[in-house]
């Protein structure tokens, strides 16, 4: 089995393939996930594409029992992010799930078609070299 170096550049873009949109309809690029890991290194690859932070944008999906503020000052320590990159909270109904996610989701936008199109080609590629090496 071949194996080769993977960097910042190929994690994010393995990460944007298995949770991030690919609707080019949307101008943007969208992340969502709830493990605060994934997306702190997807935050760390944006800002490696040299992203201007002051247009990210953050939306934080909570149930209706969850403690807004505290949610927001979780994420905002995990994304190292100000208030003003947080867009409105999309609330759900309570969950009836037996371990509901304990920070909810949060879902990264950059309205930028460009940077979604040069992701989606470093998907292609980073496919293409795992072709080879196989």
């Amino acid at each position: 089995m071949a194996y080769f170096k993977v960097e910042i550049g190929d994690i994010g873009t393995i990460l944007y393939w298995c949770e991030g949109s690919k609707r080019e309809l949307d101008c943007r690029v969208e992340f969502v996930n709830s493990d605060a890991r994934m997306i702190s290194v997807f935050l760390k690859f944006l800002r490696a594409k040299g992203v201007d932070e002051g247009r990210l944008r953050v939306r934080m999906a909570l149930h209706v029992q969850d403690d807004e503020e505290a949610r927001k000052e979780y994420w905002k320590r995990v994304t190292s992010l100000d208030d003003k990159n947080f867009i409105s909270t999309t609330v759900k109904l309570p969950s009836v799930a037996r371990k509901p996610l304990p920070y909810g989701t949060l879902t990264i936008r950059y309205n930028s078609l460009e940077l979604l199109r040069q992701i989606k080609s470093d998907i292609s590629h980073l496919i293409e070299r795992c072709e080879k090496e196989s």
